[in-house]
């Protein structure tokens, strides 16, 4: 996940404060978020899409072993964040897309140093047939890289051209806005959950911006960012009132 991406959505969301991209598992600076749920990205997001489809990959796949596709050379600019899952699929030629089975054996990248570094992956198929590779990573005073895009499934392009509006669902749970008494402790990451639109759990990769002091009574807003297996950004903000 690209931090310097997230800061454009922040910011968008957040016109009045300064916004850094942090994990979830960091809080930054106090907000004036609007209640604006941005989930739109890109409409048609494959209306110029001329590649092959996930059907296609499969189909053109043999053997009893899997294959992982999209762990090109990669570069990632200093201070950036680095998703070793981003991008990254994995076929077979009797399971099928068996993405969700890829495992990350092996991760040394340092963002905040240049240098050369290697990500470890494996996945398995239902046969026991198993494909590892070690992927080279760049990190360098470059602009990160664009995430390589997976393959749409053929369903997916029709729904496309079908509605060219349409937009993926990424579902955010336990976003509602509470009040809380002074002093009552708030994590702003609690019964959170983010679904992605492939229904994979992506609340580990999402980026969280605004701080609820406790101690001072008022409403505050906390917004959330994540990007979706296709790479699309969405943002999603809840009101904590304190009295």
């Amino acid at each position: 996940m690209n931090s310097s991406t997230v800061i454009k959505i922040m910011a968008g969301l957040l016109p009045a404060a300064p916004i850094t991209g942090e994990l979830l598992d960091a809080q930054i600076g106090e907000s004036q978020l609007t209640d604006n749920d941005s989930e739109s990205s890109s409409n048609s997001r494959y209306a110029d899409y001329e590649g092959p489809t996930m059907e296609d990959e499969i189909a053109n796949h043999s053997g009893n072993v899997p294959d992982l596709r999209g762990t090109e050379v990669y570069n990632v600019q200093v201070g950036d964040n680095f998703d070793p899952l981003a991008g990254v699929y994995a076929i077979d030629s009797q399971d099928g897309d068996i993405t969700d089975n890829i495992e990350v054996t092996s991760n040394t990248v340092n963002t905040n140093r240049p240098g050369s570094y290697t990500v470890g992956y494996r996945v398995e198929n239902s046969r026991n047939g198993w494909f590892e590779y070690t992927r080279s990573i760049e990190v360098s005073n470059a602009p990160t890289d664009p995430v390589p895009m997976i393959p749409p499934a053929e369903a997916e392009l029709e729904d496309d051209s079908d509605d060219e509006t349409s937009e993926s669902a990424i579902t955010f749970i336990g976003l509602d806005d509470i009040t809380i008494e002074q002093g009552e402790t708030f994590n702003p990451k609690e019964d959170v959950e983010i679904i992605d639109v492939d229904g994979s759990d992506i609340t580990h990769r999402a980026y969280i911006s605004g701080e609820v002091d406790t101690n001072s009574p008022g409403e505050y807003t906390i917004a959330y960012a994540v990007f979706d297996h296709f790479g699309d950004p969405h943002a999603k903000a809840r009101t904590v009132i304190v009295e």
